[in-house]
C-alpha cells in the first residue's frame, strides 16, 4: 500500500504540520499488516515540477494533506498545486484523501469552513474523502516532547485508521477539544486585550519589520486613500 503524504506548510520541513502529522503516521505505520510505502513531500521545495508530483500521485493509494490554516484558507501554492489536478479529472477514482489542518488560534472552530471546502474539493476531484484531522492552538509544536498528550491521540488515531480505514470519530473530537472557548476564559482574553496585554509578539514584528507606524493603515478604505 502506498501512502503518499504531502507537507503543503511554508515552513516545509520546520513546520509544525509535519510534527504532527509524523505522529499519525507512526501509529499508522505501526498498526498496517503489511509495512506501507509511506513518501513524504515537503511542497514548498517541489513548486517547479508539479507534474512529477501529479505522477507520484497517480500511483499512490492514500493520500494526505497536511498543513496550517493560512489566510482564512490555505497556503497559496497549496491552492496552486490543487488547481493543477483538475488535468488528472478522471484519474483519481478509487484514491483516497485525507487532511490534516490545524491552526495557531486557540479554537478548532476557526477551521470547520476549511474543512466543509475540503470535503466538495475531493468530490470534485472524483476522489475519495476519507476524513479531516483538526485541532488549534498548535503553534509551536514542533518543540513539544513527543510523549505529549495530544501526540498520543495522534498516533492512536493512525493505528485505528490503518486498521480499519477509517478516522475514529471519538478521537476526532478529542483531538478538535476545545472546539470553542468556554465564556469566563473569553472574558478574560477580551479584558487583557482591551489592556494591550496580548499584542505584544505582533508589536515586536511590526517594529522589526519598519511597520509600527503603518499599524492602523487601511490602504483599500476609499475614506482613507492618499490625496
Amino acid at each position: 500500500m502506498r501512502l503518499l503524504v504531502f507537507n503543503a506548510s511554508p515552513r516545509g520541513a520546520r513546520s509544525n504540520s509535519l510534527a504532527i502529522i509524523k505522529h499519525f503516521l507512526e501509529g499508522f505505520e505501526y498498526s498496517s499488516r503489511e509495512k506501507p510505502d509511506i513518501e513524504t513531500v515537503n511542497l514548498i521545495n517541489e513548486r517547479d515540477d508539479y507534474a512529477a508530483l501529479r505522477e507520484k500521485l497517480l500511483v499512490a493509494d492514500r493520500v494526505v494533506f497536511a498543513f496550517p490554516l493560512y489566510v482564512d484558507s490555505m497556503p497559496g501554492f497549496l491552492m496552486e498545486f490543487f488547481e493543477t489536478l483538475i488535468l488528472l479529472k478522471g484519474a483519481l477514482s478509487g484514491k483516497e484523501f485525507l487532511f490534516s489542518i490545524q491552526c495557531g488560534f486557540p479554537e478548532t472552530l476557526n477551521l470547520r469552513p476549511l474543512e466543509r471546502y475540503l470535503v466538495r474539493l475531493t468530490g470534485k476531484f472524483g476522489a475519495a474523502y476519507a476524513g479531516c484531522i483538526c485541532r488549534g492552538g498548535m503553534e509551536g509544536t514542533r518543540y513539544m516532547p513527543a510523549d505529549a498528550p495530544i501526540f498520543r491521540k495522534y498516533r492512536e488515531l493512525g493505528r485505528i485508521y490503518a486498521e480499519t480505514g477509517k478516522l475514529d470519530p471519538g478521537i476526532l473530537g478529542e483531538i478538535a477539544n476545545p472546539e470553542k472557548l468556554p465564556r469566563p476564559v473569553m472574558l478574560i482574553a477580551s479584558v487583557l486585550g482591551r489592556m494591550g496585554l496580548m499584542n505584544g509578539y505582533w508589536k515586536k514584528q511590526l517594529k522589526k519589520n519598519g511597520a509600527y507606524e503603518k499599524r492602523h493603515a487601511r490602504p483599500y478604505d476609499p475614506t482613507h486613500l492618499p490625496r
